[in-house]
Order: structure tokens, then C-alpha cells, then sequence
């Protein structure tokens, strides 16, 4: 029989990660900001030409191949650009299944944090592509129906006809539906850890008359994210208060000489070592918090699917039962 699941359990599962299992939190962080690694070692020449330079266009990484000095050095961009991309997704998707898998194992420890290749993370990925694809086509539906009811309105002259509610209508409905079924799919790459297959029918089906519960669950953790980064707001507004008092030395910002302050930068540029040691004293803390965001939103469905997923009777459970 199925048993349930604690909406209050669930809330907390990040939580008991984070603080319980510290180090495979901060292993999580690491791993998801490798693409970030990536992505500066293609970003920091060209950053540093656009500050002698001063070309906007390549600083904003908004330029074309005109903006390079050539069209190789254009496409290793594109190439840096592109694998940063690939390793972010492959990131999350590592990331993701080892915190089904923690959120799973209770006390248990793993020396990998929960981490590896395996046949979880294929599934995983075929789950998650089938879901995102199936979303964008639905929506793009939906937003060519918002669009058509959108032109309609606009026609009627931009009042607030029968065309313009439809549309409201339709993308609100899309909008609540989309966080309802969530929940549901949601059950679904947790149940193929369980059961070790591509669960999309069992996964559904773990969360049938608890979508209700599965909605309340996504509303919860929505407000349980803006407080924390209301308290990281207010971290960061005492951080910035602080470093301007440090600043009120040099004076009027204002004041500060363009020139001076570029000259500064590209000194930064030619000795970057003085900002990689603060980055790396300030990595840890990055990775650890970055680690618990993904748990956050990923343990609270693997405790739900814990409890909701129908796991298989073992072979001759029946025969015991029966002799019993």
C-alpha cells in the first residue's frame, strides 16, 4: 500500500543535505561551477582586449566576427562558448541524480558523493530532455494562441475586449496548469533511480491523488527560496555598505578618473593573482551554496517519490505471503 509523504519532510531534506552531508554539498558546488570555469577562461582575453581596445560590442560579447581580430580567433570563442554550455547541462545532470540518490540514502555515506556515470543518469537525461521538449511544444502552442487573441485585441483597437481577457486567460491557465503538472512529473526521474528504468508511467502514476499536495510542495519551496534570498539580499546590502565606508577614502565615486580606474583594471588584468587568491578563498563558500540551490529543488521531490513510488514485490513474496 501506498504510504505518502510529509510535505514538512520533504522542505527539510535540502537542509539535512546541506548541513548533513557538507562535503558532497560542496563536491555538488564544484562540479557546477566548472562550466563557469570554462566559460571565464574563454571570456578573460577577450575581456581584457575590449578594456584596451574600449570595443564595447566585444566587451558586451555581443559582437560578430568583424569584432575579432580573426575569424579563428572568432570560432575558438564560439568552441570555448559552446563546450562551457555542454559541460553546464552534463553538470546539472550529474548533480541532479546524486541528490535523488542522497536525498535517498539517509545516513548512508559515499565516498563519490553520489556522484558517477551510471544507467540513473542516462535515464535522467532522457527524462529531462523528454519533459523540456514536451513543455516548449505545449507552450509554443499556447503562445501562438496568446498571440492570435493578443493581434485580435490590438485590431479592436488595444481595449480590454473578449480577445484580450481570452488571452490573459489562456496564458494564466497555462501558467497554473504548468506548476500543477510539475509536481507530478517531477516524481518521475526520481522513480527511475528507484526502480532503475525509464519510469515515465510509474513515475505519473506515484503521484496520482496527491497533485493537490505536489502543488502545495512547489508553493512552499517558492517561499522558502525568496526568504533565503532575501536574506542573501540583505547580506549582500551590508557587504556593499561595508565596502563603500572602505571606499569613502578615495573619495567622491564620482570623482574617480576614468582613466585611473581602467589603468587599475588592466593591472588586475596583467597580475591576476591577487583576485584569484580572494576567488579561491571565496570559492568554497560559492560551491557550497550553489550545491544546496540544486538540492533545494531537486531532494524535496526525491523524498515525495520515496514514499509515492510502488516498488516491486521481490521474486516469491507472494508464496511467503500466502504460506504465512
Amino acid at each position: 500500500m501506498r504510504r505518502g509523504f510529509s510535505i514538512g519532510e520533504a522542505v527539510a531534506a535540502p537542509f539535512r543535505l546541506a548541513f548533513g552531508k557538507p562535503l558532497s554539498t560542496l563536491a555538488w558546488g564544484l562540479v557546477l561551477l566548472i562550466p563557469s570555469v570554462v566559460a571565464f577562461a574563454a571570456f578573460a582575453p577577450l575581456f581584457a582586449e575590449a578594456m584596451q581596445t574600449g570595443d564595447a560590442a566585444v566587451l558586451a560579447a555581443e559582437g560578430g566576427p568583424s569584432d575579432f581580430e580573426s575569424f579563428g580567433q572568432y570560432m575558438e570563442f564560439q568552441a570555448w562558448s559552446g563546450l562551457s554550455n555542454i559541460l553546464g547541462l552534463l553538470a546539472t545532470l550529474l548533480v541532479t541524480t546524486a541528490v535523488i540518490r542522497a536525498a535517498m540514502a539517509g545516513r548512508r555515506r559515499d565516498g563519490a558523493a553520489f556522484l558517477r556515470f551510471s544507467r540513473d543518469e542516462f535515464h535522467v537525461a532522457v527524462i529531462g530532455i523528454a519533459i523540456v521538449v514536451g513543455t516548449v511544444i505545449v507552450w509554443i502552442v499556447l503562445g501562438v494562441l496568446i498571440a492570435g487573441f493578443g493581434i485580435a485585441a490590438g485590431a479592436s483597437g488595444g481595449e480590454m475586449t473578449w480577445s484580450a481577457l481570452t488571452a490573459v486567460g489562456i496564458g494564466l491557465l497555462g501558467l497554473f496548469a504548468t506548476l500543477v503538472i510539475w509536481g507530478r512529473l517531477s516524481l518521475i526521474a526520481p522513480a527511475a533511480v528507484i526502480l532503475k528504468t525509464l519510469a515515465f508511467d510509474e513515475g505519473w502514476k506515484a503521484g496520482r491523488g496527491q497533485t493537490g499536495k505536489l502543488f502545495l510542495l512547489i508553493l512552499t519551496l517558492f517561499a522558502v527560496t525568496i526568504l533565503i534570498g532575501l536574506v542573501f539580499f540583505v547580506l549582500i546590502l551590508i557587504a556593499a555598505v561595508a565596502l563603500g565606508a572602505g571606499l569613502a577614502q578615495f573619495g567622491d565615486p564620482g570623482s574617480w578618473d576614468d582613466a585611473a580606474v581602467e589603468a587599475w583594471i588592466l593591472a588586475q588584468l596583467e597580475n591576476p593573482w591577487p583576485i584569484l587568491g580572494i576567488g579561491a578563498l571565496l570559492l568554497p563558500i560559492l560551491a557550497w551554496i550553489s550545491g544546496f540551490s540544486q538540492a533545494l529543488w531537486t531532494a524535496p521531490f526525491a523524498v515525495a517519490a520515496e514514499g509515492l513510488v510502488q516498488r516491486p514485490e521481490p521474486a516469491g513474496a507472494d508464496v511467503e505471503t500466502a504460506n504465512a
